[in-house]
C-alpha cells in the first residue's frame, strides 16, 4: 500500500495536482556571442532559452507568448513597462546578475582601444558619463532624443556596429537618425579621440562576424559580467576580440506580460 501511495505522489508531483503537465517556461534573451542557449540556461531562470538577434523580435515573441518572459537590463525593462502597460517587471533571478557594457575591437587594434579607454576614463572623471546616464537612462522620454554625431574635417572615420533597436540605450529612428544613450556616448567619444564615427546597424548575433570581417572597426556594445556569479567573463566576447573599459553598468531584469506574471 505504501508503494502505491508513493507512486501516486510521484505522478502528482510531475504532472501537477490537476493531472496536467507543467507548462515549459521559455525565456527570451538577446544572442550572446560566445555562449549557447544551453550554457546560458545555467545562469538564468526558466526551462529553456530562446536567443533572438534583435530586441524587436524578442519583444514580439513575448507579446505573442512564444516566450513567457524576456531577460534584459534594468534600463530597458523600465523603458518597456513605462511605454506599454501590457508589460511588467518581474523579479525572477535569485542570484543578482550585473553586466558591464563595453566597446569591443579586434585584438590587434590596440591603439584604437587605448584611445577609447582614455576617452571613457576622462568622461568618468569629469562627470560626462553621469550626466548622459541621468539624461538618457534615469529620465528617458517616450522616444529617445536624436543624437548629432559631429563631423570632424579631415579626420579618419571608424565604423561602429550598433544594434539600433534597444531603447533607451541605442536606437535608429525611422528616418535613420541615431538616438539614445549609447549613441550619445559615441558622439562624445568621437570628439575626444578626434575621429569621425560612421554607424552601421547590425543584428546582435552578427556582431562578431561584422568585426572580424572588417565590416566594422568597433562593436558598441558587448557585455562583461560585473558580479560574483560563476558566469564566464567571455560569454559575450569571442576569441580575437578585446574589450574597452566599461562605460555603463546595469542589473539584469525580467519582463513578462501582466497576465502571465502570477504564474511565474
Amino acid at each position: 500500500m505504501k508503494k502505491i501511495l508513493l507512486l501516486l505522489l510521484m505522478i502528482l508531483t510531475v504532472s501537477g495536482c490537476g493531472g496536467e503537465e507543467k507548462k515549459e517556461t521559455r525565456i527570451g534573451m538577446i544572442t550572446q556571442l560566445n555562449a549557447t542557449p544551453e550554457q546560458a540556461k545555467k545562469f538564468t531562470v526558466g526551462d529553456a532559452i530562446d536567443f533572438y538577434d534583435n530586441f524587436n523580435s524578442m519583444q514580439m515573441a513575448l507579446a505573442s507568448e512564444k516566450v513567457q518572459a524576456i531577460q534584459t537590463h534594468g534600463s530597458v525593462a523600465r523603458y518597456m513597462t513605462a511605454n506599454n502597460s501590457d508589460f511588467v517587471i518581474k523579479e525572477l533571478q535569485t542570484v543578482k546578475l550585473v553586466d558591464n557594457f563595453c566597446c569591443a575591437m579586434r585584438e590587434d587594434d590596440a591603439d584604437l582601444r587605448k584611445s577609447f579607454d582614455t576617452a571613457i576614463d576622462a568622461m568618468k572623471t569629469d562627470g560626462t558619463l553621469n550626466t548622459l546616464i541621468d539624461e538618457y537612462i534615469n529620465h528617458p522620454l517616450e522616444i529617445p532624443p536624436s543624437v548629432e554625431i559631429s563631423k570632424i574635417d579631415g579626420a579618419n572615420t571608424i565604423k561602429v556596429g550598433i544594434t539600433g533597436d534597444l531603447p533607451p540605450l541605442d536606437l535608429i529612428l525611422a528616418d535613420g537618425t541615431p538616438a539614445g544613450f549609447n549613441t550619445a556616448v559615441l558622439a562624445e567619444i568621437s570628439k575626444r579621440i578626434g575621429k569621425n564615427i560612421e554607424l552601421v546597424q547590425i543584428d546582435s548575433g552578427a556582431r562578431a562576424a561584422a568585426l572580424t570581417s572588417g565590416q566594422v572597426d568597433v562593436i558598441f556594445w558587448v557585455l562583461v559580467p560585473a558580479d560574483n556569479s560563476e558566469r564566464p567573463k567571455d560569454f559575450d566576447t569571442p576569441a580575437g576580440v578585446a574589450v574597452t573599459e566599461a562605460y555603463y553598468q546595469d542589473k539584469v531584469n525580467y519582463v513578462t506580460l501582466v497576465e502571465l506574471a502570477g504564474a511565474l
